[in-house]
């Protein structure tokens, strides 16, 4: 039976960027990730200002700055329609929106970290086969290659994703909401230089987005209904780049061709809460978010800066951290997380209406937000992740 001061399921980019960002304590910690690295993974993150300072508080932006697009100005338009948003760095005070990075270097950077951390051990590949609650004490089973082990710890984090073992094996409920769309993920190569615009072009299903990456060539994300994408997705790839031009348009100048599609399906899964004794929920765990606002992954680093702070300030004081502590955290992160889900779902809802009435409201909307500079700050804030009290990982 081992005993640890924490335990992390899931070896991904939140838990293992909990596991780093706790480095610097005295905690003993073990991280449960059931799968070996791998350099494969497709996605491309669009990470807000505050993310990237979480990364370069955990020592990586040196690693990650050559991959690292950085966004200057965002372009909102909706087809068909007339009226624009356009947020710019200047109007937010800072050098960069954020910055776009290809998930496999982060991933690739926080596995670097994990091997070299004193406090951590690693148990992978591994997998959780059972959860009991006792005493103030989590007892984990695990499998792993050398057999079963049994691991206490008073802290669980379920970092394991969005069909996650520790909220299952918990019986958390979760609201389900099935967009019935998918996402299709490429690279496209461009013939002029993309100045740092990252792009969302709405549409009657859903929406393209273009985020510029390093050199000419964008991330391109490009959600709809299921039988929308599966036709896109049969196209060859002169046929799909020339639909995806069609569709866009030329704001980026004339599309030269596309790297290998991947899809993903989308889809709202919230638990019904984020705490259950000594365990707590982080990231697609708790709550996995449509990607039409790019707020999945910025709310999970927000929700780990947010932990941390919790822990090493109990730390500063000379206390322990305990599972009733994680109530408090937990109340502090739901005014985020709840801004967060609202955008992302009300954005997928609103833009999908194709009525006249629907039509006229949007661009008015997006005009009077384009010019109202006050609320259009406030709304940059709050996409930004700035509004409210910002934990110290995220300044």
């Amino acid at each position: 039976m081992l005993h640890y001061d924490m335990i992390i399921v899931g070896g991904g980019l939140v838990g293992a960027g909990l596991a780093a960002a706790l480095s610097d304590t005295e905690l003993k910690i073990a991280l449960i990730d059931a799968k070996l690295p791998s350099n494969h993974d497709p996605r491309l993150f669009a990470l807000n200002a505050g993310s990237c300072q979480f990364l370069s508080h955990l020592d990586l932006w040196p690693q990650l700055a050559p991959h690292a697009s950085p966004i200057h100005e965002v372009h909102v338009s909706h087809q068909r329609h007339f009226g624009c948003v356009r947020l710019k760095r200047e109007e937010a005070g800072l050098s960069a929106l954020g910055h776009v990075i290809p998930a496999k270097y982060i991933e690739a950077a926080l596995n670097d970290v994990l091997l070299s951390l004193q406090n951590c051990t690693v148990y992978r590949p591994a997998t959780l086969q059972q959860i009991h609650l006792q005493n103030n004490i989590v007892q984990l089973t695990i499998l792993t290659e050398s057999g079963e082990k049994i691991l206490h710890a008073p802290l669980v984090m379920g970092a394991d994703g969005t069909d996650s073992t520790v909220r299952k094996q918990l019986n958390i409920r979760t609201e389900i909401v099935e967009y019935e769309q998918s996402a299709i993920v490429t690279r496209t190569l461009l013939k002029r230089a993309h100045q740092h615009i990252a792009h969302e072009r709405f549409h009657a299903q859903g929406a393209i987005a273009m985020l510029p990456l390093i050199g000419e060539e964008c991330a391109m994300i490009w959600s709809g209904d299921n039988d929308m994408i599966a036709s896109l997705m049969e196209l060859a790839d002169d046929a799909f780049l020339a639909r995806l031009q069609d569709e866009f348009g030329y704001r980026l100048g004339k599309l030269q061709a596309v790297q290998k599609r991947h899809v993903f399906p989308l889809r709202r899964v919230c638990a019904e809460k984020a705490v259950e004794q000594g365990v707590f929920l982080l990231g697609n765990s708790a709550h996995t978010l449509h990607p039409i606002a790019a707020q999945g992954f910025n709310l999970a680093l927000y929700e780990v800066a947010v932990l941390v702070d919790a822990i090493t300030e109990k730390m500063r004081q000379g206390k322990k951290f305990a599972a009733k502590d994680l109530h408090d955290v937990s109340q502090q992160i739901q005014k985020r997380q709840a801004a967060s889900m609202g955008v992302s779902h009300h954005l997928t809802q609103w833009f999908s209406r194709d009525s006249f009435a629907a039509g006229w409201m949007t661009q008015l909307g997006m005009m009077g937000l384009n010019l109202a500079l006050p609320v259009k700050k406030r709304f940059m804030q709050s996409m930004l992740g700035r509004t409210g009290s910002v934990p110290r990982l995220l300044l």
